[in-house]
């Protein structure tokens, strides 16, 4: 009877996964075929596009669309303040297109229930997993397809921060010497964006022109910076930000801030490659301990328990012993 319930509930597993992924495909043929008729595009460039679909890999055909549409499913269950705080890594991790929160809760979703499910399957078909380890191992393959995603976006946010905070001292060396060439702040930033040479973060440079393409159309100074920190989540640009800010809305020089700021990171620079200098004592210990201790104790020791050992059974055999 298990086996029967276990059948059917693949079955219209299946089924709908099978269903989904043909009325996708129908929908985005008819939308096709739609705009070709609205636009007059050529019918050969919407077969090159049905093409290029066909081309796109398995996860881009099918498993991104379920995990949106399974995430529009689960939008009432999620709380608002888990929904607001995952869409803000995301964009401090640099995904900032909309559909990129429908597709990361969808996955997480999915990472959560998957292993359930799995363990319920052998639970259920095998027999061999009942009872208390049944229920623990719920707990802790749910507890990990939970956390794991949560840790990879904290992650990228993090790999993100840390490189926009190590470049910013240089940049502000850069902006400083724009500036006092004559150039306004706007576009300094973006003659900074444009060289080549200059060795910044890619992630700071992806910022910069967002803000310089929000200042091209039209968005205020003030509104663009706050924006750039709010993006970002980087404490030493939300402070140059701020000072900016004051800067402009009191008339003072903005060369001048600047250089405060500047000489402001490089001396916090300074100060957390001390603090990483004096941590790596502390975090030498455990590998010595483990690794180098041994090695010395077997080098040193060796001989001496060999040769005792030695000596142990000599006497033994002289005096007639076991």
């Amino acid at each position: 009877m298990e086996m029967i319930l276990l059948g059917i509930m693949v079955f219209f597993t299946m089924a709908m996964l099978a269903f989904g992924v043909m009325r996708a495909k129908s929908e985005n043929q008819v939308k096709a075929r739609v705009s070709t008729l609205h636009d007059g595009t050529p019918v050969t460039k919407v077969l090159h596009g049905r093409q290029k679909g066909m081309e796109d890999n398995f996860t881009q055909r099918v498993i991104i669309p379920f995990a949106q549409n399974l995430s529009d499913k689960i939008q009432t269950i999620v709380p608002v303040s888990g929904k607001s705080w995952i869409r803000q890594k995301l964009i401090q991790a640099g995904y900032t297109k909309p559909q990129h929160i429908k597709t990361f809760m969808g996955v997480h979703c999915i990472s959560t229930v998957a292993p359930i499910l799995f363990i319920l399957f052998l639970t259920i078909v095998t027999g061999s997993v009942t009872g208390v380890v049944a229920i623990l191992m719920f707990i802790m393959f749910g507890a990990m397809g939970f956390g794991l995603p949560i840790l990879w976006l904290i992650q990228q946010a993090s790999k993100r921060q840390d490189s926009i905070r190590k470049s910013l001292p240089d940049f502000l060396d850069l902006l400083v010497i724009c500036v006092e060439a004559g150039l306004g702040l706007d576009m300094a930033i973006s003659k900074i964006t444009k060289i080549e040479s200059v060795q910044t973060s890619e992630y700071l440079k992806e910022e910069l022109i967002r803000y310089t393409k929000d200042i091209g159309f039209g968005k205020p100074r003030k509104d663009a910076l706050l924006d750039l920190a709010s993006r970002t989540g980087v404490d030493d640009l939300n402070t140059i930000v701020n000072a900016l800010v004051q800067s402009y809305e009191m008339g003072t020089g903005v060369t001048q801030t600047l250089k405060v700021q500047s000489e402001g990171l490089r001396q916090k620079r300074l100060h957390r490659a001390e603090a990483a200098a004096n941590k790596i004592s502390v975090k030498m210990v455990l590998p010595i301990y483990l690794f180098f201790f041994p090695g010395i104790f077997i080098v040193i020791l060796g001989p001496m328990i060999l040769y005792a050992f030695g000596q142990i059974t000599q006497t033994m055999h002289q005096t007639g012993g076991p």
